[in-house]
């Protein structure tokens, strides 16, 4: 008995000295954590939503995070904004925070399909969270995405 609450108060320890990595509300993938939002915007105030938080609207870049905002997507049975559109150059599809090229892009079938009147990708529910292009000031839910803090710490003063 003894033991083993040697060894839970040890647990214990080791997870409060450990610091948080994501805010209150976010959840946390490898080294960046995610916002599912509740509410709705367009893309344009969905990002800047996600800047009053210092993160963007997500941006995946490896299978891995495509996977995992795909299947929150689905749970939550939601359409969800990311930072991906072709509003500078038509059928050029790039990440908004760096307008690099997306090189491996996830559309669902018949998408992109609707050219100069649809620049914005959400991730569509009834694709399975698959993308979709869509009218950038339509209404949706939306995703924000930051660097995990780990042990970084800001010190302002």
């Amino acid at each position: 008995m003894r033991c083993s609450c040697i060894i839970i108060f040890s647990f214990i320890l080791v997870v409060s000295s450990q610091p948080e990595s994501c805010h209150v509300g976010w959840m946390r993938l490898q080294d960046k954590c995610y916002f599912f939002s509740h509410t709705t915007a367009s893309w344009f105030d969905a990002g800047d939503a996600c800047a009053q938080f210092r993160s963007k609207l997500a941006e995946p870049r490896t299978v891995t995070e495509s996977n995992f905002l795909k299947s929150h997507c689905q749970a939550l049975n939601v359409n969800m904004w990311i930072g991906i559109s072709d509003i500078i150059e038509e059928d050029r599809w790039e990440f908004s925070s760096t307008q690099d090229v997306v090189k491996n892009t996830e559309f669902g079938p018949g998408e992109p399909n609707a050219h100069t009147d649809q620049n914005c990708v959400a991730l569509w529910k009834d694709f399975h969270g698959l993308w979709a292009d869509h009218t950038c000031t339509e209404r949706l839910n939306f995703i924000c995405e930051a660097d995990a803090a780990g042990g970084n710490t800001e010190i302002i003063g």
